[in-house]
């Protein structure tokens, strides 16, 4: 194997663990731009992409043969050599990036979900990045096959790991939001640690976050602790994130636009409370196991924003539409009520209808998605059939937090 192709391959490595164990959707790549007579990097070897916040990945890796007979000295040399240089091209990336944007021939990206599709659809899911990088961090991943602790010191806007450091810090995030986040802390308070070290500065962090959260019934650390989390919980949540895009390929979407509001919603839910719905998920799947026509409940992630949750088995209903029908209705009723009781104004009402089909021919677990946002999403409903659906579902009120029917109280756990 080439030295080429090895680097190659781990830069594809790179960006299918970030893709893997974050969100597909968020991981980009483009061809390189041309600039004059010769061809450019204006994305790096990726780019992580959420809203408005990402960041440019720069990965180096040395060939396994050609590092088998290299001493101390030659690792060390060769670490911090490749280091500057990845540092280097992904300023030359950002630079490049600015550089289009002011020309107003914005560099356009294709997220790694969409690489399998034909040339025509995967447009549909093409992102221009028409808004300012500036502050976004270069992530430089560091492949060597002996991987010794070297310190590189600080270099602000810059956060460079070994390719296993990559791999836990992403299997323990599980967000690309939550990645960026990451960054931008350890940037902002210059948080240091020697290359091969990242466990250490992860628990740092989350130490803060536990001490931040400390006192505050409601409140979770935003990073889940380095050895004890919840991996099942959050492998759960992931699957209903996939299940946006769904895997046999038919996107039902209408636009790129559309589609991604309602994965960067539940990918923005901080780390470590992403196990803990995942979980919610379950007992309320439990409950429908047992006999309960549906279940659902309300959460507020963030004490702001609100994610609506309703499962049932299919054989209750005629059509899978009749239920999509239903967390349609469901979620705009959670919409409506938030607002008549005080909802921020531009908060956000995700809905979430698992349909459990264990029927002749069919077998899963198909989804419903209904994202409602601010004032426009509140959509009317006539008052018979807004009473029918109180009288089931009962009347949410945004400062309690809670759910009430008729005398009892159920807080949406």
């Amino acid at each position: 194997m080439t030295s080429n192709s090895h680097g190659l391959q781990r830069e594809k490595q790179v960006r299918e663990i970030a893709a893997r164990l974050g969100v597909a959707d968020f991981v980009y790549t483009a061809p390189p731009i041309r600039k004059g007579n010769s061809l450019r990097e204006a994305t790096g070897d990726g780019l992580l992409i959420v809203r408005e916040q990402g960041a440019v990945l720069q990965v180096k890796a040395r060939d396994p043969d050609s590092a088998a007979s290299d001493s101390d000295t030659r690792v060390a040399a060769w670490i911090k050599k490749q280091a500057a240089i990845a540092r280097d091209q992904g300023f030359g990336s950002k630079r490049e990036l600015a550089r289009r944007l002011k020309m107003s021939v914005p560099v356009v990206v294709t997220p790694v979900r969409a690489t399998v599709l034909s040339n025509e659809q995967r447009k549909l899911y093409d992102l221009e990045i028409s808004f300012l990088t500036d502050n976004w961090p270069i992530i430089v991943v560091l492949d060597h096959p002996r991987s010794p602790e070297i310190d590189l010191g600080f270099e602000p806007g810059v956060l460079s790991l070994t390719l296993k450091d990559w791999w836990e810090l992403n299997r323990r995030i599980r967000s690309t939001a939550g990645l960026l986040d990451y960054c931008y802390r350890v940037n902002d308070g210059r948080i240091h640690v020697p290359l091969g070290r990242e466990g250490t500065r992860y628990a740092v962090m989350q130490a803060a976050d536990v001490e931040a959260a400390r006192g505050f019934a409601t409140s979770l650390p935003y990073l889940a602790d380095s050895v004890e989390f919840d991996s099942l919980g959050t492998d759960i949540f992931h699957d209903v994130i996939n299940k946006v895009w769904p895997a046999d390929g038919v996107i039902p979407w209408r636009s790129a636009s559309e589609y991604r509001k309602i994965v960067e919603f539940l990918d923005s839910i901080p780390p470590q409370m992403q196990s803990v719905i995942g979980r919610w998920f379950l007992r309320k799947r439990a409950e429908i196991e047992s006999g309960k026509m549906a279940s659902s409940g309300l959460i507020r992630p963030l004490q702001r924003d609100r994610l609506v949750f309703g499962c049932s088995n299919g054989k209750h209903w005629d059509k899978a539409g009749d239920w999509a029908s239903e967390i349609g209705l469901l979620t705009v009723l959670r919409h409506a009520q938030a607002f008549e009781s005080g909802a921020q104004s531009d908060s956000i009402t995700l809905g979430v209808g698992a349909l459990v089909e264990e029927r002749a021919g069919k077998s899963g677990v198909s989804y419903t998605f209904v994202l409602l946002a601010g004032q426009d999403g509140i959509l009317p409903i006539p008052p018979n059939i807004r009473a029918d659906l109180e009288s089931q579902y009962g009347v949410f009120n945004e400062p309690l937090g809670t759910t009430t029917f008729a005398a009892s109280v159920d807080g949406g756990s």
